[in-house]
């Protein structure tokens, strides 16, 4: 099969999907599936979205935009909470869940490129461990 491309941004895409297709590392491009583990809560009250810690649980930086992306908190937290900042300086998601009621936090669809900032938190402030799916 012979390719042709008729734009130098062409060579661009043809290279990122490879790497992707095969599993490589282009910079900060997340290539797979990742999983996090850790604890749900912190000391820090984000008001809205319970019991965070002082630092990120994960910090995700997409140097493109992602039309599928989802995130996927999963733990026995009785009230769980995912708090995603960015990519803007005034961007703030705040996702709650209900493991009682079977609803886990979940965020899905296009991102933009840049920085987000991932808290694993918990309404109540209680520490559980999590999983936390980042999937394309």
């Amino acid at each position: 099969m012979i390719l042709k491309f008729s734009h130098p941004f062409s060579y661009l895409w043809l290279a990122t999907m490879v790497c992707l297709i095969y599993g490589g590392n282009m910079g900060e491009v997340q290539a797979q599936n990742q999983e996090i583990k850790g604890m749900t809560g912190g000391n820090e009250n984000s008001g809205d979205c319970g019991y965070v810690s002082d630092k990120p649980n994960y910090v995700l930086q997409l140097n493109e935009q992602a039309y599928s992306l989802n995130v996927i908190l999963e733990t026995q937290a009785e009230k769980p909470s995912l708090l995603i900042l960015g990519p803007g300086e005034g961007d703030r998601f705040c996702i709650l869940g209900d493991t009682k009621s079977g609803k886990n936090p979940q965020m899905g669809g296009v991102w933009a490129a840049g920085k987000y900032l991932i808290y694993v938190g918990d309404s109540q402030g209680s520490q559980n461990p999590f999983t936390l799916k980042i999937s394309r």
